[in-house]
C-alpha cells in the first residue's frame, strides 16, 4: 500500500508539471481542499467545513515540492492528516501566522512565474484545468470510498428503524449528525425530508415539524476528502400509492446508473433518465430538481445537463439523485470497466432491496421501509 501511495503521487506531481509547462510556467501552488485532499490522499487542509481553501499550500517546481504552512498547522498535519509515506517529498516551509504565506512564498518562487488553483497573488487560475484529474480515482481512494459507503449505509439503516413520526426533523438530523461524526465523517451535509417538507421543497433544510407518515434522509458525508451522497426513505403506514412512487423513482435512477459507463457522455445519460420519466408517467419532474453527475472531492465535480459532453471513464465516481415530488433516489457509485459498484449500498446491506433490470445489467436500488408505529 504505501508503495501505491508514492507511485501514484509522484505520477500526479509529473501530471502537474505537465500543467506548469502548458502555461510556460515555473511553478503551480495548490491551495483549494479538494485539490489539496486529492494529492495527499485525503488530508484535511481545512478546519472549517465549509472551507474551500486549505490552511496549508503546496507548491510545485520543476525540482521537488514544498509544503508552505503556519506555525500553528505544522505539527497537526504532518502528525494527524498527511500520509508518513509523502512525508519526505516535501520540503517544509514554516512560517509565522502573523506573516503570512506570501513572505514564506516569496523566498522560492516569483508570482511572474507562478501559477495557481486560486488566482491568489494575481496569478492565472488553471483550477478548471487540474479538475479532470480529480475525477478518475485510485484503488487506494476507491477502497477508501467503499469503506464509507457501508459505513453511512449502517448507519443510515439503524438510524431510521427507531424513528417515529412525532420526532421532528431537526431532531432526526442531529442523531445523523452525532453518528457521521462518531465515525470521523463529516456531515457536509444531512436533510430530513418529512412528509409535508418533502412535497414542498427539494432542497428542505430540517425544520421544528414532525415528520408525519413518511420521512427519506439525504446525507453528503465526508471522509479522507471523498464525498459520499446518499438517501433512504421510511414509510409509517401501508400506502400503496408512495411505495409505487418510490419504486418508480428508483427505476428512474437504475437506467442513469446502468447508463453509466466508460465511453458515454454525461448528458447521454441525462437524456436516459428523461426517458425513463416519461416511462413512469412523470415527463416534467427532471425539470424541477438537478439530476446528479459526477462525484468525487466535491459532492457534484460536474451536475449533468442535456448537452454535458464529459465523457465517462473507468473509476469515475456518480452520483444521480433523481427526484419525483414526495421521493428520491440516491446513491453514489464506481464506474468499472464492464460493471458498476454501487458503493453506498453494499451488497452486505440489511436494507430490502427491489432488482431491476436494464441495459442488460441488474441494479439494486433500496426499497422503502415501511415501519408501523
Amino acid at each position: 500500500m504505501s508503495m501505491d501511495i508514492r507511485k501514484c503521487f509522484e505520477e500526479r506531481i509529473n501530471k502537474l508539471k505537465e500543467i506548469i509547462l502548458k502555461n510556460r510556467s515555473k511553478t503551480l501552488l495548490l491551495s483549494k481542499t479538494d485539490n489539496f485532499s486529492w494529492l495527499t490522499f485525503g488530508a484535511r487542509g481545512h478546519i472549517t467545513l465549509d472551507m474551500n481553501e486549505s490552511v496549508a499550500s503546496i507548491l510545485i517546481t520543476p525540482n521537488k515540492p514544498y509544503f508552505l504552512v503556519d506555525n500553528i498547522e505544522k505539527k497537526r498535519l504532518f502528525e494527524e492528516e498527511v500520509p508518513e509515506e509523502l512525508h519526505d517529498y516535501f520540503e517544509i516551509i514554516v512560517y509565522d501566522w502573523w506573516e503570512g504565506e506570501y513572505t514564506a512564498l516569496n523566498k522560492i518562487a516569483s508570482p511572474d512565474h507562478l501559477i495557481s488553483d486560486t488566482g491568489r497573488y494575481g496569478t492565472k487560475n488553471v483550477y478548471e484545468e487540474i479538475s479532470p484529474m480529480r475525477y478518475i480515482l485510485s484503488e487506494i481512494e476507491i477502497d477508501n470510498y467503499r469503506k464509507l459507503g457501508s459505513t453511512c449505509d449502517r448507519i443510515l439503516y439503524e438510524e431510521m428503524q427507531v424513528i417515529t413520526p412525532e420526532m421532528t426533523e431537526l431532531k432526526i438530523q442531529g442523531k445523523i449528525y452525532s453518528r457521521l461524526a462518531s465515525e470521523e465523517i463529516e456531515p457536509l451535509l444531512t436533510i430530513v425530508f418529512g412528509d409535508e417538507s418533502s412535497n414542498l421543497y427539494r432542497h428542505n433544510l430540517s425544520r421544528e415539524v414532525s415528520v408525519g407518515r413518511k420521512v427519506f434522509i439525504s446525507v453528503c458525508a465526508r471522509k479522507k476528502g471523498l464525498i459520499l451522497s446518499t438517501t433512504r426513505s421510511v414509510l409509517f403506514e401501508n400506502d400503496e400509492k408512495i411505495i409505487n412512487q418510490h419504486r418508480n423513482n428508483c427505476y428512474v435512477d437504475s437506467v442513469a446508473i446502468s447508463g453509466s459507463r466508460p465511453g458515454r457522455q454525461l448528458g447521454d445519460v441525462f437524456k436516459d433518465m428523461i426517458s425513463a420519466y416519461k416511462k413512469v408517467g412523470r415527463n416534467n419532474e427532471w425539470k424541477l430538481h438537478h439530476q446528479g453527475g459526477l462525484a468525487g472531492y466535491n459532492s457534484r465535480e460536474i451536475k449533468a445537463t442535456p448537452n454535458n459532453e464529459y465523457e465517462l471513464k473507468e473509476n469515475n465516481a456518480v452520483a444521480w439523485n433523481p427526484t419525483i415530488t414526495g421521493t428520491k433516489s440516491e446513491d453514489t457509485a464506481i464506474i468499472g470497466k464492464n460493471d458498476i459498484d454501487i458503493i453506498s449500498f453494499p451488497q452486505k446491506t440489511l436494507w430490502p432491496c427491489i432488482d431491476f433490470n436494464v441495459n442488460g445489467m441488474t441494479i439494486r436500488r433500496p426499497d422503502i421501509i415501511v415501519i408501523k408505529k
